[in-house]
């Protein structure tokens, strides 16, 4: 209990002397306010005081080397609880009033001082900006050269890099914030509520390549995006940068665009465009398997793994640089996949595929094929060796739960763990059913 009180005494002391904190730190600093705004969104949605605890020391760590370390330890030693000669024991201190009710009751309050801790740093970084590296064949819209069509350039793919900003005030780890059909006397593209594209460069291949490789080591590290269907380049390019931003990605986020319609209608069509993409991704990986990267990782979602699987079986990549494959609610018939992946084996350090029995989408693109997709699971999830299966279903909440991957924090944290860390299902918070080739989050 007197952690807790401790916990919520601080919080206060830093809600209410924030921006004497702020006006200490010094003149703006970019890469600051880039770790400021995430950590804002973490204190935004932090579920436990342990959590709080990690925030908050994340958060003296960046205020250690600014002018500002001084009047911080002043506030941490104001805020300080005098606990007098209250002898410690191994359920708290000794006399203390430890009811249930009386503990969540003071953790809710330190959640939502967390929460207007995380608006108040979030108030003076109105927004970060993300960079989302592109390679894709669709054509370029007539007359503009900032978006793409759904339909396949024949000429080849396009380089470039597009930026995004993230509403860091309002964002929600999970949530792609955009202008709903309700929000009729709003701007799509205010950038203090909307995830939002702003400008987009083309690049050669050799600027392209060359911006990549800028800035620091971490940078070496690429993360290959493949969105699924109905998706247009500008919701392609905001997926990424969220997923990318909620992550903590910490290298270059890559997405490779196929020319999907954006259409809910558009299924079938879209199903040609991404067949017509494999040679051109395969031709993308090519460019980038002589580059001095540390690590790759190349992640698909939906109809997006087609493209990846045929892509990456078509190419050699003989400097073993892959290091995570993901496919993540994989719209590709089971009796496909049984065929091609052994030829992709061994081009990665590991392979794994995340599945739900929950994903209306793949259940209906079953029943249109007449074939199972290795995404969703009847009974059990599909299996094979030398991939790790994960069953989400137990963290799949979406109405189609089918884009669970970006949206359910326990996956993302997951997915973190995979791509940030390299660890194996084995490693990471998971559990196995006894007897069963697959793992799973929770137990039954």
């Amino acid at each position: 209990m007197t952690e807790l009180v401790q916990q919520l005494a601080l919080l206060d002391a830093l809600l209410s002397n924030w921006d004497g904190v702020l006006v200490r730190m010094g003149a703006p600093d970019t890469q600051r306010d880039v770790a400021l705004a995430a950590l804002a969104v973490k204190l935004s949605s932090a579920e436990s005081p342990d959590d709080l605890d990690l925030l908050l020391d994340d958060l003296f760590d960046l205020v250690e080397d600014t002018p500002a370390y001084d009047y911080v330890r002043t506030l941490i030693d104001r805020a300080r609880l005098d606990t007098g000669t209250v002898a410690k024991t191994r359920g708290g201190y000794a006399g203390e009033l430890v009811s249930e009710d009386e503990k969540s009751m003071l953790f809710g309050a330190s959640r939502l001082a967390g929460r207007a801790l995380g608006n108040a740093v979030s108030a003076d970084v109105e927004h970060c900006q993300v960079e989302v590296f592109f390679a894709t064949n669709r054509k370029s819209a007539p007359g503009s050269d900032l978006q793409f069509t759904g339909e396949h350039d024949s000429g080849g793919y396009t380089c470039g890099v597009a930026h995004v900003t993230i509403p860091v005030g309002v964002h929600r780890t999970g949530v792609l914030e955009g202008k709903r059909w309700w929000h009729l006397l709003r701007d799509k593209d205010d950038s203090r509520r909307y995830v939002v594209l702003g400008s987009v460069e083309k690049l050669a291949e050799d600027l392209f390549t060359a911006r990549l490789v800028e800035g620091s080591p971490e940078c070496r590290e690429l993360l290959v995006f493949l969105h699924g269907y109905n998706v247009t380049f500008e919701d392609a390019a905001r997926q990424a940068a969220q997923f990318a931003f909620d992550l903590q990605f910490q290298g270059r986020v890559v997405l490779y665009s196929w020319p999907s319609l954006g259409s809910l209608a558009g299924y079938c069509a879209d199903e040609e465009r991404a067949f017509l993409s494999n040679g051109r991704f395969s031709g993308f990986l090519g460019m980038l398997e002589d580059g001095p990267w540390n690590k790759v990782h190349l992640l698909a979602h939906s109809m997006g793994n087609r493209v990846m699987l045929y892509g990456l079986s078509a190419n050699s990549w003989p400097n073993g640089r892959i290091s995570q494959v993901v496919f993540a609610a994989a719209d590709v018939y089971v009796e496909t996949f049984r065929e091609l992946f052994p030829k992709i084996m061994g081009k990665a350090a590991l392979y794994t595929s995340y599945t739900s029995r929950k994903d209306r989408a793949l259940l209906l693109s079953g029943i249109l094929h007449k074939a199972n997709r290795i995404g969703i699971s009847r009974g059990e999830p599909f299996v094979m060796d030398g991939l790790e299966t994960i069953d989400a279903s137990k963290v799949d909440n979406g109405f189609l739960g089918h884009g669970y991957f970006a949206e359910e924090k326990g996956l993302i944290e997951d997915l973190s763990q995979l791509l940030g860390k390299g660890l194996p299902a084995g490693r990471r918070k998971l559990y196995q059913p006894p007897s069963k080739a697959y793992w799973d989050f929770f137990r039954d």
